[in-house]
């Protein structure tokens, strides 16, 4: 079996709504070692997944008491790049629908300053892929798969600030592939 990322991507998805963290990423990382066997799989498993999204997912609610959006939120991008660089952006527009983010850039869209989330288990992800020789193997699913995780618990806090309001958002890499996390 090769490796393909686009399989990878859709069970990311399919899986997205697994309340146990833990859980989730070992399914992931499972699925991972199916396509590529490596016993440097078991690695990944070990990193604390539950302790960061606990202490990280107030961080979007924490950065906009600093930094205002100058329009109420529709839409949040939760952005990664490719050596796991996280990021958040608003939106004053979200289209759940679409195949593409054209709801972000045909919109009024506002970056925090602070907007990057600091995070030990994307760099331990990125550290443990190279030590591993997994590299993009291990890098591009594995920061998608917690990225949504991570976005998923700040959209949680974020209701809980404002339960009136109706936010969408979507996680994803700058380069386009992308999970959408729907309405919450």
């Amino acid at each position: 079996m090769s490796f393909d990322f686009v399989k990878i991507f859709k069970e990311i998805d399919l899986h997205k709504n697994d309340p146990d963290i833990n859980h989730f990423m070992t399914t992931v990382i499972n699925y991972c070692h199916e396509m590529e066997p490596n016993k440097n799989w078991d690695l990944f498993k070990q990193l604390d997944y539950t302790a960061e999204l606990e202490s990280l997912a107030t961080y979007v609610i924490d950065i906009l008491a600093k930094e205002s959006s100058p329009f109420i939120e529709q839409g949040f991008w939760f952005g990664l790049s490719d050596n796991g660089y996280l990021y958040f952006a608003l939106s004053d527009q979200y289209i759940a629908e679409e195949n593409n983010l054209d709801w972000m850039f045909e919109s009024n869209t506002y970056y925090p300053e602070q907007g990057a989330f600091s995070s030990e288990i994307l760099r331990s992800i990125e550290n443990l892929a190279d030590e591993t020789e997994l590299d993009n193997y291990a890098e591009y699913p594995l920061f998608l798969a917690y990225a949504l995780k991570l976005a998923q618990a700040s959209m949680t806090h974020y209701k809980k600030a404002y339960p009136e309001r109706k936010v969408g958002y979507s996680i994803g890499y700058d380069s386009g592939d992308f999970i959408t996390g729907g309405w919450v």
